[in-house]
């Protein structure tokens, strides 16, 4: 664990930055500590945010875990304030610790899936299904 600490950088992004849009590849994993971070989608070039974390939340870490590309857009809300670590750290990290490596692996899946992904998913589909109902569409 001692090993991960001396690889994380500190990070800073200003108010309104887009720190990932949808189908970028995740470059690192961001560990904010202070700030407002937002998760949305975008249809029809207007992007919606359905979930706001402030402080103490973790950007990237199924991207770089399991190499997928972004499905959501996530944007600083206001100032942040954190650590990043590069993924190509992170893989070594998890190639040189198996016995983390199946834990990890497990909690980011399913952090992702019930924190992010089910709500942002849902809130997305319920505008689809509005938009298609639309009379002038």
């Amino acid at each position: 664990m001692m090993e991960m600490l001396t690889k994380l950088e500190p990070r800073y992004e200003k108010k309104r930055t887009l720190l990932i849009d949808e189908l970028d590849e995740f470059n690192e994993i961001i560990f904010v500590t202070t700030g407002t971070v937002c998760i949305g989608y975008e249809i029809n070039k207007v992007k919606n945010f359905c979930i706001k974390y402030t402080d103490k939340c973790v950007i990237g870490a199924f991207g770089c875990t399991f190499n997928h590309r972004a499905s959501f857009i996530y944007m600083a809300n206001t100032d942040i304030h954190g650590y990043s670590i590069r993924k190509s750290n992170w893989q070594l990290l998890l190639t040189e610790n198996p016995e983390m490596n199946t834990a990890l692996k497990q909690n980011v899946l399913v952090e992702y899936i019930s924190k992010i992904r089910g709500k942002v998913m849902v809130a997305k589909n319920r505008a689809l299904k509005k938009m298609q109902q639309r009379s002038d569409h």
